[in-house]
């Protein structure tokens, strides 16, 4: 239902663009979402390529503007959105080491809780400094990447065109995401693909524990790291240093 869920925001987003455009005689507009406007956007699109590592993109839409730099969006939910995906892989792609020793310190907290072979794994949380924040959340071009602007809302889009304005009103919020590092403390998270994935404290890549073992039901056999800025309450927290 997430995917379902994200797709749907990105063609509300995309759609709203575009239709306002076409009511301005296919002319540029101004998109304007919490307040913060991006000017001369003359058309939207969904982004269709991948990560260098085969991985989700970090940029989900793209404003094509007339005789301008086109901008990169990222779009997200409004609760405890994922801000950054792409796995073990991709996080090292922009920050070497600094997942692995997530992922380690994860595991050495999982051990020290005792856990064993078997048990289900609570997500564990590893809040990230202050000197990685802005390149995790704007990335890299091998990333799909780099992005511009957050754009966190309903994934229900609802828009208003203001044709004496030429403004195009959505029902998000826009964030630029140098801003946003700035602004947001941000964890990783490190879950389950699968429920029935279970504790495995002998899997290993590259010298790097995968804590998860294979799932029974679909093969799966790590977990996901994502980057999130909000932890629950008595989650299970880590240094990363």
């Amino acid at each position: 239902m997430a995917g379902a869920a994200a797709e749907r925001q990105e063609n509300g987003v995309v759609d709203a663009v575009k239709n306002a455009v076409k009511k301005n005689k296919n002319s540029p507009i101004t998109v304007d979402a919490g307040g913060v406007k991006i000017s001369n956007v003359d058309n939207a699109k969904k982004y269709t390529g991948r990560q260098a590592s085969g991985s989700e993109p970090y940029t989900d839409v793209i404003f094509e503007r007339k005789n301008g730099k086109a901008v990169n969006l990222s779009l997200k939910g409004e609760a405890a959105p994922s801000l950054a995906g792409g796995g073990l892989r991709g996080l090292e792609a922009i920050v070497p080491g600094l997942a692995g020793r997530f992922m380690k310190a994860a595991y050495d907290a999982l051990i020290d809780s005792g856990l064993k072979a078997g048990d289900k794994v609570p997500d564990v949380y590893g809040k990230i400094g202050a000197k990685t924040k802005e390149k995790i959340v704007v990335g890299t071009p091998a990333m799909g990447g780099p992005i511009d602007f957050m754009y966190i809302g309903p994934m229900t889009v609802k828009s208003s065109y203001d044709e004496k304005k030429n403004i195009l009103t959505l029902n998000g919020k826009l964030t630029e995401s140098k801003e946003y590092a700035k602004t947001h403390e941000l964890y990783f998270r490190l879950r389950a693909r699968r429920k029935d994935q279970r504790f495995d404290p002998n899997a290993q890549q590259g010298g790097i524990p995968k804590i998860y073992g294979k799932s029974p039901s679909r093969g799966d056999s790590a977990g996901r790291i994502v980057v999130t800025d909000s932890v629950p309450k008595n989650a299970m927290v880590v240094p990363v240093k």
